[in-house]
């Protein structure tokens, strides 16, 4: 029914509905095939389900329409056009289970070179090889579809290939192309949908399988939805033989004149259909009595060329009298998509689906050998969509890889890597880091992109992605329906989030999640209610309960976190009280399934939707400048393309960029032109778009080809901030009220930067005060000053603006961080701590033996230090275990945070439950001021963390430093004078010598740091800070030298 158009959407819908209502849902079940095809298609047919009248190649049409009416646009600073991200293999695992690279739906292997390969991708097109997977080269990104279903090549002449293509984002064929190079290039032939009639409305048809005659020349046979074709003319001509869905076709392997088919159709269904005249005439021989109607595949073997070995989700089946009747040989433990016979010895077998059964007697009995989950010698990832042997070697094609076992299924090698064909559904950028982004697809979960390359983090069908903009470690990742998972060490872990309302009787399958732009600890999780999740995701709260249903879609405003737009199939809703209320927002739009919701960063009250209609209706993206009161048809000369993403820039401009079914397009606000922004961009659905705002970037998340980046419009000339951080990392307590915020920036331009500004205010969006930025070396500039905030719980914006010599401005995303309570974070170990608790803390000359406890307060004790001083560290457990582990940090810089750098290295435990550790005092630690030591141990070899609560015990010191009279350097030697003393916060510090760099840090009585700022090359400052009346200390650093005096502040 899935894919017979005669049957209305809802008719399939509420018949898949009723059956799964009896039937389990799990693994392999088909429950998660049904609901991602109810996922991909309602947009295309609702609202009223019907599939008859859509047009199935409007997005192939509409592109080639679009893209003969205009010129190409002009390239960016990417000089090659859109540059592609990967991922193209799956070598980085951390704690994601069941990793693969993509869909591999067909493949051939050259039975005289095993080098030589070529690979169909469902949706990442045709590949070719000629090293044995070495190096891959993608061939069919500029046809007018990206999707790959079946592979045939003349068994005469290798470099002439036949390759159905299919659209990636729909599955409709686009005929057969032909290649005489090897694949190298393409070209149509006549068994395509115009030549064939297959346009009409409603058509929606399949080619399954294209095969070669084995020895007759120019004889080529085409299983498809409409039946069985054979030419004999190399597709001059062709002829339909039945009809039907021929879904499988072998050739006996001595007898030319032998073919078998397979018709997944009717009464055909548990027959097979045999030919002994070439194909002119098909008989149903041999019945399978308890094949119960599922789906056949057919295997024969040189090596018993009389057989013929059928396979389904019912069993394995054997004739050895060429098909005319069949003895049944077993049932494996597992559903059936894939199935082959060795072509050397036909006791070995392959066979499976989300798991890979083998035998080695003939199909008698079948072991399990591979484990969707388990990632060892035998691992292929789940689902096996093809399977062959060739030369006594198995191939498998499977939902993650094209892999291959030499031993009979024993063992498994991955082929592709090299080839980027995932499957994504969305992408979360870190506007703080051009190169960190977490994305969610289809089979093969959640990956995340880094400054090192691809980590594959979570399982299953991935989803929603955020990252934090400040904190690239920190990261949500999303299953379907809604389910979140969060990191905070940069994907090497992860946890369940504890996000309410999630799952399939819950939240849509693919949830919306929002960062909230205000307050960067704060996201959005939906279901058919609104829920706010403070400490990025960890604590829940219920924000809103429009009735609407199950939200699909939503948006927040940019610079009011109290607008939201939410969206069901027609239905678009807004509050404008951060959930409280909510109004309908239709009027003037059309009664279609929106598919993406975006606001103008630059206006609250711009809203824009999309849509994806299989219908010539001309409208699909529609915008309101008046938060919905009216609506504008934008289409323009988009005319009939479906949509699926839209997002808007932030300059002036405001360009907007939709993705389509096929390729990228923009046009300015005010503009009355889509433009095809398709510069080297494969020919792919896009199922997200994002901009990263300081390089000025845009990300496509791709179906079937992967993530890729280009410039945005207009832009390739100007600066590009790539990166931008404070000195100290958002996360629980972090900043600390009072500690100086210096910005730091990548800043990379041709034409030499002319100013950098940061632009901040606190407790409000205006940034209406400013601190310029120094170059410090290469492209990195800081702040010249520092950020400070006094107040517990301010929220702090800020962005950067960058301006090269020609004038060309470049500016980050708006950041914020809110100011916590001064203090060290807690930490705390595990009540259930065993024997193996810490006993022993050793520095220098110091000495603690302590008993079990999940928390150590020690920090009355005070561990005295000289700077610059090398000291050895020793730290003993009662007992311990093979995965317990030590660590200790020093917080040398007195900032109340334990940073990598000042995290002590600590061996491994010894045989008397010792770790050892030596350290360096740096010149740069803080003097005659009590800092904090924390010692830690941890169970399982987790990531040491200095915070929060985990396995093992915790211990806390008090460390004092004083400086090393032999340096010839006089603690708080007399380096400068200070006046007027007392003050009003005006005040001049007259340096003995003019030193070329001077940072100036005041104190207030309780130690806390309340400005530090950097000065150059002079011997007098001057000083102006708004100070409260009371006692500080000035420190003056200048070159090796720190000298303090007090201050009184009086009014």
């Amino acid at each position: 029914m899935m894919y017979n158009t005669d049957y209305n959407f809802y008719e399939v819908v509420d018949s898949a509905e009723a059956y799964f209502a009896n039937h389990d849902k799990g693994k392999g079940s088909g429950w998660k095939g049904y609901q991602r095809w109810k996922h991909e298609n309602e947009s295309k047919y609702y609202p009223s389900g019907d599939r008859k009248n859509a047009d199935h190649y409007l997005p192939a049409n509409q592109y080639k329409e679009i893209k003969k009416n205009q010129r190409l646009a002009f390239k960016g600073s990417f000089d090659n056009g859109w540059q592609e991200l990967g991922p193209w293999n799956v070598n980085n695992v951390t704690s994601h289970y069941s990793p693969g690279i993509g869909r591999v739906e067909t493949f051939w292997v050259n039975p005289s070179d095993s080098n030589h390969m070529y690979m169909g991708s469902r949706s990442g097109g045709f590949w070719r090889t000629t090293d044995g997977g070495a190096n891959w080269e993608n061939t069919t990104d500029f046809l007018v579809a990206s999707g790959v279903f079946s592979i045939a090549v003349n068994p005469a002449n290798s470099n002439e290939v036949l390759i159905a293509v299919q659209q990636g984002g729909n599955g409709y064929t686009h005929g057969i192309y032909k290649s005489t190079d090897g694949g190298k290039t393409w070209a149509t032939t006549n068994f395509g949908p115009s030549k064939l009639g297959w346009i009409g409305l409603g058509d929606n048809e399949k080619i399954y399988k294209i095969a070669y005659h084995p020895t007759e020349a120019g004889y080529i046979y085409i299983g498809t939805t409409k039946g069985l074709f054979i030419s004999k003319t190399n597709l001059s001509t062709y002829t339909g033989i039945f009809t039907g869905r021929v879904t499988d076709i072998e050739f006996h392997p001595t007898k030319a004149n032998i073919v078998y088919a397979y018709n997944n159709n009717g009464n055909d269904r548990n027959y097979l259909k045999k030919s002994i005249d070439y194909g002119d005439n098909f008989s149903n021989a041999g019945f399978l009595t308890i094949n119960n109607n599922a789906k056949l595949h057919i295997a024969v073997s040189p090596a018993a060329p009389n057989n013929v070995y059928l396979a389904s989700t019912s069993g394995v089946w054997r004739s050895t009298n060429e098909g005319l009747s069949f003895s049944f040989r077993s049932n494996p433990d597992e559903n059936c998509l894939g199935f082959a016979v060795s072509d050397e010895d036909v006791n070995y077998m392959v066979y499976g689906y989300v798991d890979t059964e083998a035998s080695s007697d003939e199909g008698k009995t079948f072991d399990q050998v591979t484990k969707w989950s388990v990632q060892d010698a035998a691992y292929v990832h789940a689902d096996i969509r093809a399977a062959e042997c060739i030369n006594g070697t198995f191939y498998m094609g499977t939902d993650g890889f094209l892999v291959k076992s030499n031993d009979n299924g024993t063992t498994w090698t991955i082929l592709n890597n090299g080839t980027g064909i995932r499957e994504f559904y969305a992408v979360g950028l870190c506007q703080g880091n051009d190169q960190i982004q977490m994305l969610g697809s289809q089979d093969n979960g959640t990956s995340i992109l880094s400054e090192n390359g691809w980590i594959e983090w979570n399982g299953g069908d991935g989803m929603e992605a955020l990252v934090h903009p400040l904190n690239k470690n920190w990261m949500i990742g999303s299953w379907q329906y809604g389910s979140r998972n969060v990191t905070t060490n940069g994907g090497r872990t992860r946890v369940y989030s504890g996000n309410p309302e999630k799952g399939s009787e819950e939240a849509s399958w693919e949830a919306p999640l929002l960062l909230n732009p205000l307050d960067h600890m704060k996201v959005y999780h939906f279901s058919d209610e609104m829920f706010e999740g403070a400490n990025f995701g960890r604590e829940w709260t219920l924000k809103g309960s429009p009735v609407l249903g199950q939200i699909i879609d939503a948006a927040i405003a940019e610079n009011n976190d109290k607008i939201i737009a939410i969206a069901r199939y027609t239905a678009l809703n807004l509050t404008t009280d951060g959930g409280n209320t909510w109004k309908n927002i239709v009027s003037g739009l059309p009664s279609y399934y929106i598919t993406d919701i975006a606001f103008d960063p630059k206006r609250d009250s711009t809203i824009l939707v999309t849509y994806n209609r299989y219908q010539s209706d001309n409208k699909k993206v529609y915008i309101s400048k008046d938060l919905g009161s009216t609506w504008t048809n934008i289409s323009y000369n988009l005319n009939n393309m479906p949509l699926r993403t839209v997002v808007v820039d932030q300059s002036d401009s405001s360009y907007i960029y939709v993705g389509g079914e096929i390729g990228v397009y923009y046009k300015s606000m005010n503009g009355t032109q889509w433009t095809l922004y398709d510069n080297k961009m494969p020919n792919v659905t896009v199922k997200d778009l994002e901009i990263h705002h300081g390089s000025n970037t845009l990300r496509a998340a791709t179906w079937g080809r992967g993530l890729w980046e280009y410039t945005l419009v207009g832009k390739n000339d100007h600066p590009s901030i790539t990166t931008t951080e404070i000195s100290h990392i958002p996360h629980e307590e972090s900043p600390k009220v009072g500690n100086p915020q210096f910005v730091t920036c990548n800043i990379e331009t041709e034409a030499g930067l002319k100013s950098a500004k940061v632009y901040y205010s606190i407790d409000n969006i205006k940034l209406n005060q400013s601190i310029s930025m120094s170059n410090e070396s290469g492209n990195i500039w800081k702040s010249n000053d520092g950020i400070i905030s006094t107040k517990l719980n301010s929220l702090v914006y800020f962005k950067v603006v960058a301006e090269d010599v020609n004038g060309n401005i470049s500016e980050t995303y708006r950041f914020n961080y809110r100011n916590k309570v001064y203090g060290y974070c807690n930490a705390i170990g595990s009540v259930n701590t065993g024997g193996d608790y810490i006993n022993y803390v050793k520095v220098g000359d110091f000495v603690n033996s302590s008993g079990q406890d999940f928390y150590g307060d020690f920090v009355s004790k005070q561990i005295k230090l000289t700077e610059e001083n090398e000291y050895d560290i020793k730290i003993g457990l009662n007992t311990h275990f093979d995965e317990d582990t030590i660590s200790a940090w020093i917080d040398f810089n007195n900032d109340l945070e334990f940073s990598n750098e000042e995290q002590i290295t600590m061996s491994s435990i010894d045989n008397d439950h010792f770790a050892y550790g030596k350290f360096t005092l740096p010149q740069s630690a803080v003097n005659d001021i009590l800092v904090r030591m924390r010692v830690r141990s941890q169970y399982f070899n987790e990531p040491p963390i200095p915070c929060g609560e985990r396995t093992g015990e915790v211990e806390d010191y008090s460390v004092l430093i004083s400086r090393d009279p032999s340096s010839g350097i006089e603690e708080h030697q007399a380096i400068f004078k200070l006046h007027p003393n007392p003050s009003n916060g005006k005040f001049t510090i007259e340096l003995n010598k003019n030193y070329p760099k001077v940072v100036v840090n005041i104190y207030n009585a309780e130690g806390k740091i309340v400005s530090s700022k950097e000065h150059t090359s002079s011997q007098s400052i001057n000083i102006k800070e708004s100070l409260s009346n009371g006692l500080y200390m000035v420190e003056v650093n200048a070159d090796q030298h720190s000298s303090r005096k007090k201050l009184i502040i009086s009014e």
